[in-house]
């Protein structure tokens, strides 16, 4: 390069030194600037999150994020631990309980962390106990005794709200520590100034702020955990349901269900409901009637009252059989906790079920009820003809799906064997395979059928549950299907109605005993040419049972 050209290169690189780092030094202050106004904007939306809504966006949002990181080590713990393992290799057989119990405790402290809705959700899961694993089932159920409790400034603050002064100035006496809590409140022990005792129930303060969001975040999962597994897809259900959750909030509307319910029910010696106390209830708060009882599942305290299993599954399933076919108004969340069980104050000798929590109601429309109640009756009759066509009045094709998912038990049985209400393991092999199989019939028939049959279900999976814990004592198909009739055939002054009611009942419970009969010669049969060698042995689809 000639020599005359160094100072222009010179002079060249320096200028655009120059300029750069002249750039670099214009582009520092604007860095700074957006940083300030970031970190301004971020500063500026807590506070007013934390003035207007008491910072529940940013708690919306440490919720979501907890769903969805729990949901993420879920998946990843399943997929990771089963990807070189098969069904029915032994290791298989031993890591997936595992992994069943590690991802139910998970579960368990999300729900616990998140409260509200996510707890009522995982009740409902805990209540699938013949299809879910026994890890999820045993650690889930906890949600009916360890909801996180409030502390009594909270307590406080919505009494001043409401009624202007704090418990100890509304009631005589009110004990802070609570005695339950669920997914939408505590439960406080306090004594009213004429001195009676009651129970108060007080909603979290946050509940009704955080409802739309915790909503719309359960919704999001649900699309998310759709597109991920295909087949699974339950936001319909809880689209549907939102406007029933919604009323939980509203404890006046819980109590005015409770009226509604102990009058429908007020033929029952054997079931009461606690009294509402109007003047100490609101939306907030609830006054009842204080009930000393033990929950439905607590059997050693039920033995220690020295009552029967048998009495009280019936009397539970003849009670909410009536709401189902005859009243049409569901009690949908009858889990255990929500059943107290206690001796007859008025009949000591005598078995009395006191039906709590009445938030939560479905009613059915006379049309659908009919054709429940026909449909029913034909399960227990096998009337496949009548269950096809009672199906088909509510809108669903597929008739065994459907009563399969009544029943919750299998429609067809092996060997021939009549309808029982106790599982065998078969029988709960074939639910669980039909829940992994076929799950795309299910979820088509749940469609498919009026909506509000979807908390009937509920009610009926619930108490199901508590009878399976029970260790199943009595028929339940059986049971119900008289209650059905029951509504088919209301009895009234004149004769020829009398007579045709009489018949109508003598009929079906002809036909049941025609059943059993036959089972019973059918087995017996059987057992006989088992002993003398000429048939293989068939006890074990035999051990059912046949009382009626």
């Amino acid at each position: 390069m000639h020599a005359s050209r160094w100072p222009i290169l010179n002079r060249t690189l320096r200028r655009c030194f120059q300029t750069t780092h002249s750039a670099q030094r214009r582009e520092l202050p604007i860095r700074r600037l957006l940083g300030y106004g970031v970190a301004g904007s971020i500063a500026v939306g807590l506070a007013y999150d934390g003035t207007v809504t008491g910072f529940e966006n940013v708690y919306g949002a440490r919720r979501f994020l907890r769903s969805f990181l729990i949901g993420l080590s879920i998946t990843i713990d399943y997929a990771w631990n089963l990807r070189n393992l098969q069904d029915g290799d032994g290791r298989y057989e031993t890591v997936l309980p595992e992994i069943h119990l590690r991802s139910a405790k998970k579960l368990l402290e999300g729900c616990l962390a998140n409260g509200g809705l996510y707890i009522k959700i995982g009740q409902g899961v805990a209540a699938v106990n013949h299809i879910i694993p026994k890890e999820y089932v045993d650690t889930l159920r906890q949600l009916e005794d360890r909801c996180l409790t409030r502390g009594p400034n909270e307590v406080r603050t919505i009494f001043i709200e409401d009624f202007g002064a704090p418990p100890e100035k509304v009631f005589d006496n009110f004990h802070y520590e609570p005695i339950a809590a669920a997914s939408l409140a505590q439960v406080f022990r306090a004594v009213t100034k004429d001195g009676q005792h009651v129970a108060v129930k007080v909603q979290y303060a946050d509940l009704r702020k955080r409802f739309d969001g915790d909503l719309r975040t359960i919704m999001f999962l649900q699309r998310l955990v759709a597109l991920i597994h295909k087949n699974y897809n339950f936001g319909w259900i809880v689209e549907d349901l939102q406007g029933s959750l919604r009323e939980e909030l509203d404890f006046v509307h819980e109590g005015k269900n409770a009226e509604r319910c102990a009058k429908d029910l007020q033929h029952f010696d054997a079931i009461y409901v606690p009294k509402i106390h109007w003047e100490l209830t609101n939306e907030r708060i609830l006054t009842t009637e204080f009930i000393d009882g033990c929950k439905i599942s607590d059997r050693r305290s039920i033995e220690a009252l020295q009552l029967n299993v048998s009495e009280i599954d019936r009397h539970l399933f003849q009670a909410f059989g009536r709401q189902i076919f005859s009243t049409g108004f569901v009690h949908a969340d009858p889990h255990p906790g929500n059943v107290f069980v206690r001796r007859n104050p008025e009949k000591p000798h005598n078995v009395q079920l006191v039906l709590l929590d009445h938030g939560l109601y479905e009613h059915l429309a006379p049309d659908v009820r009919e054709n429940l109640c026909r449909f029913w009756e034909a399960i227990v009759l096998r009337d496949h003809e009548a269950m096809k066509r009672h199906s088909s009045a509510l809108n669903v094709t597929d008739y065994r799906t459907f009563a399969e998912i009544l029943l919750q038990r299998p429609l067809e049985l092996k060997g021939g064997a009549k309808l029982s209400t106790r599982l065998t393991d078969q029988d709960l092999a074939y639910m669980t395979k039909q829940a992994k199989e076929h799950f795309d019939r299910v979820m088509v028939t749940l469609k498919n059928m009026p909506r509000n049959l979807i908390l009937v279900i509920r009610n009926l999976n619930t108490v199901r549950s508590i009878a399976r814990d029970h260790g199943d004592p009595i028929d339940r198909p059986r049971i119900l299907a008289r209650c059905a009739l029951a509504a088919l055939c209301p009895s009234g002054r004149n004769v020829f109605n009398f007579l045709w009611v009489s018949f109508r009942m003598l009929r079906f419970e002809y036909l049941l005993w025609r059943q059993s009969f036959h089972y019973w010669i059918t087995t017996n049969y059987l057992r006989l040419l088992t002993r003398i060698g000429r048939s293989p042995d068939t006890s074990h689809l035999l051990d059912i049972q046949y009382d009626v």
